[in-house]
């Protein structure tokens, strides 16, 4: 029988749907006429303000939805889940009520509403919130060890104990147990023989959600400092890596990320707070083939990674800035140039005027800029910028030329100048695996 009655009272109600929906306040339902009625409420179906005609059986955190039924004034409390949500009393007739989902995470989804009359009875009804698939947008650091923790930066990493959160790594491992664990930030330890590149999964109550960037990547390496690149002419003898006008220190130690990383700064040369020229120590150069009277274009990096589409890709690497010797001024200008000069005898990147001009458009990162000093704390991180921000000169405006695929011969990392003062410091930075690689 209550089976029946409800159907019929269904039939009549979704009849009277899209008018109580847009003109739900009828004479006798005026705000400064509200009161509390007795009993409890019935909900029959649940619908959207905007298509009143659909039954819903769930909506997202933050939206509005119409409860209708019978007796709905009766309700004093309400709540989707453990969560409770807002209730307007001009927005409640005896037949719909209007209410936002609330926008708070559940602790305990149980895909429910509660709704509480006077007397403190709870009457329930079926419906979800729905929450999205995690999102994955980074790793702080995406060349780990086995051993050594990794920690994914993203939103809706959520865990809970009927359906705990999971990371698949490429290699197939799966991990469920965490460091640290928030909704934003996820730390894990690697597990031993993990090593394989390529994308990690992560998987929660709400959906899988696959990385684009890669754990361990091994894509578009342009300079790893190993001496075991792509473009044999670059050699590194003797702890410098000598492909431009000054030798750059590599360096293999306790800090190392793998091997050997390339260091800007010895620790006692002082960068001013214009981020003042100091190309000895702050400036790291590939120029392709040989600079001298002779010009012999050989070794261009768009010949070790195609960057023919490179609109849809970034420049990334890993940087580790020492607490003692943090980065407080100049922006680190990184320069793509192409094979040759107009003249086709220089080469283009190997000039002063290539440095300091306005035409040829260029990355700046100036991390230390929110806060006025960077430190990495002694650990790696990696850094992610996109070909698409590659839009500025030197001094910080923007450019006025563009990038094209032969844009990509040589490459010039300089912190310099940058249009933005800073405040005088004596920085390390360290560098590894400068590579270029797909982001869409």
């Amino acid at each position: 029988m209550n089976t029946m009655n409800n159907i019929l009272k269904f039939g009549r109600t979704l009849a009277l749907a899209s008018a109580a929906v847009f003109a739900f306040v009828a004479c006798e339902d005026e705000p400064d006429k509200y009161e509390v009625a007795g009993g409890s409420p019935e909900v029959i179906y649940v619908v959207k303000p905007t298509n009143p005609d659909s039954l819903i059986f769930s909506a997202f955190m933050g939206e509005r939805v119409v409860l209708m039924g019978n007796n709905l004034r009766s309700v004093t409390k309400l709540c989707f889940n453990d969560r409770e949500a807002i209730l307007n009393t001009s927005l409640i007739t005896d037949h719909t009520l209007f209410v936002t989902v609330p926008s708070t995470l559940p602790d305990v989804p149980t895909d429910k509403i509660y709704m509480t009359n006077k007397n403190g009875e709870v009457t329930e009804f079926s419906f979800g919130v729905d929450v999205p698939a995690p999102t994955v947008s980074s790793l702080k650091c995406e060349q780990v060890k086995p051993g050594d923790v990794a920690t994914i930066l993203g939103d809706f990493l959520l865990d809970y104990e009927e359906a705990p959160m999971t990371v698949k790594m490429p290699d197939g491992k799966v991990i469920s147990e965490y460091v640290s664990l928030s909704k934003t930030e996820a730390s894990f330890k690697i597990p031993e023989g993990c090593t394989k590149s390529g994308p990690i999964t992560v998987t929660t109550k709400y959906g899988s959600t696959a990385s684009k960037f890669y754990f361990n990547d091994d894509r578009g390496i342009l300079f790893n400092f190993e001496g075991e690149l792509a473009h044999e002419s670059v050699s590194i003898a003797d702890g410098k890596f000598n492909h431009g006008w000054h030798p750059r220190i590599v360096v293999n130690d306790e800090t190392s990320l793998d091997g050997y990383y390339l260091q800007m700064g010895d620790g006692s040369s002082v960068l001013d707070a214009e981020g003042g020229w100091n190309d000895g120590q702050f400036c790291f150069e590939y120029w392709c083939g040989n600079w001298d009277s002779n010009f012999v274009p050989d070794a261009k990096l768009f010949d070790v990674v195609d960057f023919t589409n490179y609109e849809k890709m970034a420049l990334k690497f890993e940087i580790n800035v020492p607490k003692s010797n943090p980065w407080t001024s100049g922006a680190m200008q990184l320069i793509f140039a192409p094979a040759e000069g107009e003249n086709s005898v220089t080469l283009f990147a190997a000039n002063n005027t290539h440095f300091n001009n306005t035409v040829l458009p260029r990355g700046l990162y100036r991390p230390w800029e929110a806060s006025g000093s960077f430190d990495t704390n002694g650990e790696w991180q990696t850094v992610t910028i996109p070909f698409s921000e590659f839009i500025y000169g030197s001094d910080g405006t923007k450019a006025s030329g563009s990038l094209t695929p032969t844009s990509f011969a040589s490459l010039t990392i300089f912190v310099w100048s940058g249009g933005v003062n800073g405040t005088e410091g004596k920085p390390i930075i360290k560098l590894d695996n400068i590579r270029a690689v797909s982001i869409k």
